[in-house]
């Protein structure tokens, strides 16, 4: 269709479909959907994929380097700046003397939380942690099972699922946000609002978070492959005021200062269209997907 229209089109990847339904959506037919996959994205006038792991994946796939964009995801400022102070939204939340950990998304099994559920059991100190997970998922039960068998379901809560945008009024209260583990080629949206609302950030250090996240500055990193490390760093962070400020004040300042936000991403795929000699007030409709 692109090629019988002339029409310039732009696509956004933010994950090898491929690999991800191979792994956890029993695929079928999987030489028909390589081929698709890896069709769609060669015939793209540009490839915008999230990370540049993600943009190895192109490469692999002989996408021609000049076509490959890679563009983060990024926030809504103005979404941010109406937020409650941590504070107030902890307050709110009846967490008012509670250091909170909190995590956002669909809660499955390789996420892990169950190591700061085992955490928070093992380290009842003052201020008292408590673990807010804003939203759902087939890893609830086993979760809220743990909780009861470690003695702690009074420090775990389950928002359920929210709606979109309330989702923020809850992760402004996380004094502590947890990205407890990623899949390799992702770009979270999570960990942009959990930058965008200052939240001091556990992240495991892979190499496309390492891409947004500096140890240390915005963010405390820890080994993936080194099970004693997520605890580690989650009782430093937590034990430590002065550094949980100092990543919380470099959180904020990572949005302005690398320009994570959906404005600037507009901009920049606007500019790609101009590349293609497609102007902003064009009669011939770009596409992007």
């Amino acid at each position: 269709m692109r090629r019988l229209l002339r029409i310039p089109f732009l696509l956004e990847v933010n994950a090898p479909l491929l690999q991800e339904r191979g792994r956890y959506g029993g695929l079928r037919l999987t030489r028909l959907a390589r081929w698709s996959e890896e069709y769609v994205w060669r015939g793209a006038d540009f490839a915008l994929p999230v990370t540049h792991v993600l943009a190895n994946y192109l490469r692999r796939a002989n996408v021609p380097e000049s076509r490959i964009v890679v563009i983060p995801n990024g926030v809504d400022r103005a979404k941010f700046q109406s937020q409650p102070e941590r504070a107030a939204a902890k307050q709110a939340l009846g967490l008012g003397e509670k250091l909170v950990l909190g995590f956002t998304g669909f809660v499955r099994d390789w996420h892990r939380l169950e190591r700061a559920i085992d955490w928070i059991a093992d380290h009842p100190g003052q201020p008292e942690p408590h673990l807010l997970i804003t939203g759902d998922g087939p890893a609830r039960q086993s979760l809220e099972k743990r909780a009861h068998d470690r003695g702690i379901t009074h420090a775990i809560t389950f928002t359920g699922v929210v709606g979109r945008e309330e989702v923020m009024r809850y992760v402004a209260a996380y004094d502590v946000a947890l990205q407890p583990a990623v899949m390799e080629y992702a770009s979270p949206l999570k960990l942009f609002e959990y930058l965008a609302l200052g939240c001091a950030i556990i992240a495991p250090a892979t190499p496309n978070i390492c891409e947004v996240l500096v140890n240390e500055e915005n963010s405390l990193l820890f080994d993936p492959f080194e099970e004693s490390s997520f605890n580690q760093a989650l009782g430093r962070v937590c034990s430590d005021d002065a550094l949980r400020e100092r990543i919380s004040r470099g959180a904020r300042r990572t949005i302005e200062e690398r320009q994570f936000t959906w404005e600037h991403n507009a901009r920049r795929v606007l500019q790609l269209f101009e590349q293609l000699g497609v102007g902003v007030h064009t009669t011939r409709s770009p596409a992007l997907i």
